[in-house]
């Protein structure tokens, strides 16, 4: 007897919410609602693509790796950028000018993409979580 096994318990989840901090460790509230970031995890083919993206971009400047290390870093930030917008399904409660692109480009607030880079790098962070509104 054929029996269907359902192994989706052991499954990754698509998107996960990553709930923001300040730098002190407090909540990042704006107008009193917490600020949280809606991501897609590693089992999602919108991350692999911009995983690959973004290994691409790290490959053709180590082959061209003779030039200004000033550029380089520019290039690092912006290709880090580009993955973090690219696994962004949205940012709730934080309408900064210039959307998502922007707070991952702005410096003073790098720790939103320090704590986003950070969290998509732990896959614990996408099982057993449901789809989160």
């Amino acid at each position: 007897m054929n029996k269907t096994q359902d192994f989706s318990s052991f499954f990754l989840a698509e998107t996960s919410v990553v709930e923001l901090d300040l730098p002190n460790g407090e909540p990042m509230l704006y107008q009193g609602s917490p600020v949280r970031v809606h991501v897609h995890g590693p089992a999602t083919a919108r991350f692999t693509k911009a995983n690959e993206a973004m290994q691409r971009e790290a490959a053709k400047r180590v082959m061209a790796a003779i030039g200004n290390k000033g550029k380089k870093e520019a290039e690092d930030k912006d290709a880090d950028a580009k993955f973090l917008v690219a696994i962004t399904e949205r940012i709730e409660n934080f309408p900064f000018p210039g959307g998502i692109d922007a707070i991952y480009r702005e410096p003073k607030l790098k720790y939103v993409s320090d704590q986003v880079r950070t969290f998509v790098g732990d896959a614990g962070n996408f099982f057993g979580v449901g789809e989160k509104p």
